[in-house]
């Protein structure tokens, strides 16, 4: 397995912007990791109107899944694991998590190959995109939640704890849309509010949370077509973030979980899972105000 192939199926991270842009001149596909899991880094866009919605029976009553354990920062290895055929990414970056009002029963089978050891070999191994093999966790038991379809969350249970695993790509690293993606996580009808924070995600510098204008909000996002970036457009991504011009957008969702992304409006990017998506300027005529006045401080370099 060559560095390529690594940085492609593992996702090392790290909070080192240069040499993200280093590595951008090296590879051409997926060299620029995010800041831990999707669901870790919390998310992106839209939370313009000030107007709050009545939540609908159903919200306030529905099963709810909460994190027992804080985020740890992303360091190393990224924790994630494959399963027919999709990879995950490990929530909080494998903090755990409870379940109320419901309870993982099905299962899906068994962590059975731990990634880690193929880390450093060079024999063009593909055991890194098998089925139930994974970089955390292995030997833990994987079971569908009841609220969600397998293909966009599982839940893991080790050692006596419950984690969550978010779909992030396909193990094959073939085309996913937006389309696809968004509709296997089905986030317009779980998704409440949205938060933009700061790239880092410890400050929320809008909120959305008219239920109408964030369905509108989702609905835009399934214009958003896959990008095919060059060497020059990572480096672009890469000294926007740097320059305090890459937000989260934070989808909390009904059963009191999240799910996030990273938006660049100057460059008209938006990462979902593991890609990235180039969007329209009519999305942007119809969210600008959204990401208007936006401020934060700048990330420092390591």
């Amino acid at each position: 397995m060559n560095n390529k192939d690594l940085f492609k199926t593992i996702g090392y991270v790290d909070g080192n912007l240069v040499e993200k842009a280093n590595t951008a001149r090296r590879t051409k596909k997926r060299t620029f990791a995010k800041w831990g899991s999707l669901a870790a880094c919390a998310a992106l866009v839209l939370g313009v109107a000030v107007y709050t919605s009545p939540l609908k029976p159903s919200f306030t009553n529905s099963p709810q899944i909460s994190q027992q354990t804080p985020v740890s920062a992303p360091n190393g290895v990224r924790k994630i694991l494959n399963y027919n055929g999709f990879r995950y990414a490990f929530v909080g970056d494998g903090a755990q998590f409870k379940f109320t009002g419901m309870k993982p029963e099905k299962s899906l089978g068994s962590i059975d190959f731990d990634i880690n050891q193929e880390i450093g070999k060079d024999d063009g191994s593909k055991d890194v995109e098998k089925d139930y093999a994974s970089t955390f966790a292995v030997g833990g038991k994987l079971y569908e939640i009841p609220t969600y379809p397998s293909q966009f969350r599982i839940a893991v249970k080790y050692e006596g704890y419950y984690y969550l695993a978010e779909i992030v790509a396909k193990t094959n690293d073939s085309i996913m849309t937006a389309k696809e993606y968004l509709d296997m996580s089905n986030l317009k009808e779980h998704a409440k509010e949205i938060h933009v924070l700061n790239h880092v995600g410890n400050d929320v510098l809008k909120k959305m949370t008219d239920h109408a204008s964030v369905e509108s909000f989702i609905d835009g996002l399934y214009s958003a077509k896959t990008a095919d970036l060059s060497n020059k457009e990572y480096e672009a991504i890469a000294q926007a973030q740097s320059q305090g011009k890459s937000y989260q957008l934070k989808f909390n969702l009904n059963d009191g979980t999240y799910m996030g992304m990273y938006i660049i409006p100057e460059l008209k990017v938006v990462s979902m899972g593991d890609a990235y998506y180039q969007l329209p300027d009519l999305f942007f005529d119809q969210s600008g105000e959204l990401f208007s006045g936006l401020t934060q401080d700048v990330l420092p370099l390591y």
